[in-house]
């Protein structure tokens, strides 16, 4: 079993993996083409993209979901040139007829699966466009959901811009286009609580009337509402710690 994603290049057929699949996902060419594109980490949260050429789909698309860990044998590696990149690693798995996967037992080493970036790197500019990017923070200006075509109203012309907060306060403007506009003004209109977090990943980075905002990219990225992870309760406990400190310390004023 090759451990180590580090070592991953195209010299070689015979590599053998553990990952777990962070998102997967259907794509299509601007030829026309469809395939079947992942995320997948391994247990200490190296990650590189796969994909399944439309040839394929049939053979693997149904042996595995979002979320399950999987064993990959005998596949090849391709150098990744898109303009977007959903990791920095700079290879891609390519499955071929003969790859071999399993599903195999989740194992415990990979909890967090987020990888957030700052509020402020986003702000100031200072991360590489190149890479999508994943938020969390909390929802303060839901926005309202428009069409790009009024008398077409449907997921394709949809268009929602709402904005998240941190708990430092620094606020950032997100742009959620087709499908992604639907599911957020949906999830929003469900959600119940004081605060209500909104996780992205894999959004990418604009520039727009001189200041960045994010944006989904295609159908890889992400966005949910309240979900329940980790990371979710970590933001909770340090906004309720803030805001007891800061009792605290107005108590003491008075």
């Amino acid at each position: 079993m090759d451990k180590d994603f580090g070592d991953l290049s195209p010299i070689k057929l015979c590599w053998s993996i553990q990952v777990k699949v962070l998102n997967k996902w259907r794509e299509r060419s601007d030829r026309g083409r469809r395939s079947v594109r992942m995320i997948l980490a391994d247990e200490r949260d190296h990650r590189i993209e796969a994909k399944i050429k439309y040839k394929d789909i049939f053979r693997f698309d149904s042996k595995f979901k979002d979320g399950d860990w999987v064993a990959i044998h005998h596949f090849r590696l391709k150098t990744v040139t898109e303009d977007r990149r959903t990791t920095k690693h700079a290879n891609r798995i390519v499955f071929l007829e003969t790859i071999i996967l399993n599903t195999i037992p989740p194992k415990d080493a990979l909890e967090h699966t987020l990888s957030d970036v700052s509020f402020p790197e986003v702000l100031d500019d200072t991360l590489d466009k190149t890479y999508l990017i994943s938020l969390i923070g909390f929802v303060v200006d839901p926005g309202e959901l428009h069409y790009f075509d009024p008398s077409r109203q449907t997921y394709d012309f949809a268009v929602l811009v709402f904005n998240i907060q941190d708990h430092d306060n620094n606020v950032i403007e997100c742009i959620a286009i087709g499908s992604f506009a639907e599911q957020f003004h949906d999830e929003w209109r469900r959600a119940r609580g004081e605060r209500i977090v909104c996780m992205l990943q894999w959004w990418g980075i604009h520039r727009s009337s001189g200041r960045n905002v994010v944006q989904t990219v295609g159908k890889c990225s992400r966005l949910d509402i309240n979900p329940d992870m980790p990371e979710v309760e970590e933001l909770l406990e340090i906004l309720d710690a803030e805001e007891a400190n800061e009792a605290g310390s107005t108590a003491s004023a008075d």
